[in-house]
């Protein structure tokens, strides 16, 4: 499997870069946090519905900070000050999209989300505005729905898009209609996140399994916005839809510091034409690795049309040679995906509580460490 333990490795375990000295957790806060609402009272309201307009950077990273804060007490008994809070990851991945400008209007058409123009406004002509959408409006409005922000259902609308109106959910009961599966699992991670009872690897099940349905709904809905972008900036899309495919099986921990540390290997600005990854001379080594190990994770997991392309690609005796480890990373990735799944993480924790200390001791061995998961070899 000559590709599959180094990329594997990068995506899920090794995707950080050490954070060095002191430092606050205000000090990685997304972008204008401080500045976006942080309760219901901070948006107007009309006819006692609270208004929010989710296509104003401030307003939908308030929609996050709200939700943050409200879900701060269930994360209490993982962790001090909400780091272990695992909805951290919504709204920083939203700041990392601000940050690098990927909330702007790919067309040109309009000065939205542009310094020189209007630098708040999200556009709808964005691909990663309109999935990031649906990761914003189906955790909050699913998060009311279940009782944990202490309004009803009826209280609280979203104002629609500029255009396209209806390929968008505005409130509780539009979104329980055109999403009922996905907001159904928000609902059932909210209810385990009340339970005293739910370990913190029971809520990352439950969140990614939320995650990943609320991007499936609609990647096809929005697909044709990839027109708008560079042939690289548009690959990198797809090929972050399936990496985080992976990274749900593995459950990675989507707190304040993994996924602050996580997002200093992921791309600081928008790809262009001519930028192949690992030659982008102003981006990071790390940034380099991981944009080519994403792109190699898509095409071996779309595993026929990569073996073709490269038994095309390569001539003489190196053919044999490259299907095989190919047709074993593919192997690879998907006993991979089976082990982290549920029946194959269930079967490692029994293991692991079956195999005590003693017994290891009484065999005259000692334990042996699996190379695999050494971050030192990654």
């Amino acid at each position: 499997m000559a590709f599959l333990h180094p990329w594997a490795c990068v995506l899920v375990s090794c995707i950080s870069v050490s954070l060095v000295g002191e430092f606050n957790l205000s000090d990685l806060y997304p972008p204008l946090w401080n500045e976006s609402p942080g309760q219901f009272s901070d948006y107007r309201v009309e006819n006692g519905k609270h208004i929010i307009d989710p296509w104003v950077y401030p307003e939908r990273m308030g929609m996050y900070k709200i939700l943050v804060n409200k879900t701060a007490s269930y994360f209490e008994k993982f962790a001090p000050d909400n780091e272990q809070n695992i909805l951290w990851g919504l709204p920083l991945q939203h700041g990392w999209q601000y940050t690098t400008g990927r909330l702007v209007d790919p067309s040109g058409r309009t000065d939205c989300g542009y310094e020189t123009g209007d630098h708040l406004c999200i556009s709808v002509d964005s691909w990663w505005a309109d999935m990031n959408y649906f990761l914003s409006a189906l955790p909050f409005l699913g998060a009311v729905d279940s009782g944990i922000m202490g309004i009803s259902s009826d209280q609280v609308t979203l104002s629609p898009p500029p255009k396209d109106q209806t390929k968008f959910c505005l409130d509780v009961s539009s979104c329980q209609s055109s999403f009922p599966q996905t907001m159904s699992k928000w609902n059932t991670f909210y209810k385990h996140l009340q339970l005293t009872s739910s370990s913190f690897d029971d809520l990352l099940k439950y969140l990614w399994d939320a995650h990943t349905s609320s991007l499936k709904d609609v990647y096809k809905v929005f697909e044709d916005r990839l027109e708008y972008y560079s042939e690289p900036e548009a690959d990198f899309g797809r090929d972050w839809c399936v990496a985080l495919d992976y990274l749900a099986t593995s459950r990675f921990p989507t707190t304040f510091i993994r996924v602050s540390e996580f997002q200093k290997a992921l791309p600081p600005r928008v790809l262009v034409s001519g930028d192949k990854a690992p030659f982008i001379s102003n981006f990071t080594a790390l940034q380099n690795t991981v944009l080519l190990g994403l792109n190699l994770l898509h095409k071996v997991d779309s595993a026929t049309g990569f073996l073709l392309h490269v038994s095309y690609a390569f001539t003489g005796s190196g053919i044999s040679n490259v299907a095989v480890n190919l047709k074993e990373t593919v192997q690879g990735l998907r006993i991979w995906k089976r082990g982290m799944g549920e029946q194959g993480r269930s079967t490692g924790l029994k293991a692991k509580e079956e195999i005590s200390q003693d017994g290891l001791l009484k065999t005259g061995r000692k334990p042996r460490k699996n190379k695999l998961f050494d971050s030192r070899n990654c």
